[in-house]
């Protein structure tokens, strides 16, 4: 490089190193001092690279700070043992003045084959069999606002995960109906998307996107409850029409996606089918009213509504009472183990009341708390 060339671009650094603009604190006076500091001693020993390699070299010396979370992860608590604990409970804390708990359990009828399953609080039921690539996560809306629950399967050479890199959670073995799973698993906040990697090891987890489950209002909250399962369960899903009549149908599907139903008419022409999916409980739970409406007004389509509920065991007839005074006493059927009632009604009618039978013939339950359209829960 000729003399020339030299001062030229000495001018040029000098121009750069001046544009830092006056302090307008004492505070700031020294920052920036250091800071003009540490930019000479970067042209010094930048020298014949150019202005090009200068201003590359800047964004190294000042690299950026690592933000705290805006959430520390909430408190975790597992067994000791590392071995789940009464009810299958592999992980529980408090979260918001709430008690939760996760646990693995039999979710069939009490006499059927067993159906293990994931819970939440004893209900919400996530159907799984072992398989270290699965995890899942689910909110509860207005019962639990603002927070999630979600777990991992874990492979035997890692130890457990850490959330955010501060909590710590063991993996924990757990057991139901003969099988085996290694779980770790935890409350988070839906503000919040918490990273997870595995302890011990290089791989790292993320949970899905779980953040509609927190915005879905309660009134159209088809989400809470049902479980968003990222990589496959493993779970078999059971099938089977609930009931039938003179051009209708409406079968349920069981499975990692929940309870689903399917309601098909062909009564009215023109008249589309539709399915929903609602949250799995179990036996001791409360039950999941699904209504499944085909009718459209906007597009002129009146049809008429299914009902489906997922009931008790000790349900042995359900009575649905209609607007016009008429009942329908409808007879539980059963697939994968669990009880199911299902039933029509016609356009012109609504259902106002829903009435649970024993083997006797006696009420235990009921309630006028129905949907028109998604589901509502209901404990007997």
């Amino acid at each position: 490089m000729t003399g020339s060339g030299e001062a030229e671009l000495r001018e040029r650094v000098h121009l750069l190193l001046q544009a830092v603009e006056p302090p307008m604190a004492p505070v700031d006076s020294i920052i920036r001092c250091g800071r003009a500091r540490r930019l000479r001693r970067a042209g010094a020993v930048a020298g014949g690279l150019g202005l090009a390699g200068i201003i590359a070299a800047l964004p190294l010396l000042t690299p950026p700070r690592a933000l705290a979370p805006p959430h520390p992860p909430l408190p975790v608590t597992v067994p000791a043992s590392g071995i789940a604990g009464p009810g299958g409970v592999f992980a529980s804390g408090t979260a918001d003045g709430r008690a939760w708990r996760l646990a693995v359990e039999d979710v069939a009828d009490p006499g059927y084959r067993c159906l293990p399953a994931i819970t939440v609080n004893g209900t919400d039921a996530n159907l799984v069999q072992p398989n270290p690539r699965n995890y899942a996560a689910t909110a509860f809306g207005p019962a639990a606002p603002g927070l999630g629950f979600a777990y991992i399967q874990l492979p035997a050479d890692v130890a457990g995960i850490v959330l955010d890199g501060q909590e710590t959670v063991p993996a924990v073995t757990a057991s139901a109906c003969g099988l085996r799973y290694r779980l770790a698993g935890f409350a988070y906040r839906l503000a919040h998307r918490p990273r997870v990697t595995a302890l011990g090891a290089a791989a790292a987890y993320r949970l899905p996107a779980v953040g509609s489950l927190g915005t879905t209002t309660a009134r159209a909250g088809q989400n809470y409850g049902v479980w968003t399962n990222v990589r496959t369960p493993g779970a078999e899903t059971e099938q089977g029409i609930l009931a039938s009549g003179r051009g209708w149908s409406i079968t349920v599907l069981l499975g990692a996606d929940g309870d689903c139903y399917h309601y098909e008419s062909m009564t009215t022409p023109g008249t589309p089918q539709i399915g929903a999916c609602g949250p799995v409980s179990t036996p001791d739970g409360p039950e999941t009213i699904m209504a499944l409406s085909l009718s459209y007004p906007p597009a002129g389509l009146h049809g008429p509504t299914g009902y489906a509920v997922q009931v008790s065991p000790e349900t042995d007839r359900l009575r649905a009472t209609l607007s016009d005074g008429s009942t329908q006493l409808v007879t539980p059927h059963v697939v994968g183990g669990r009880k199911y009632a299902a039933f029509a009604v016609a356009t012109s009618l609504r259902l106002v009341r829903l009435t649970w039978l024993d083997s006797a013939g006696k009420a235990f339950a009921s309630t006028t708390a129905l949907p028109r359209a998604g589901y509502t829960q209901f404990q007997p």
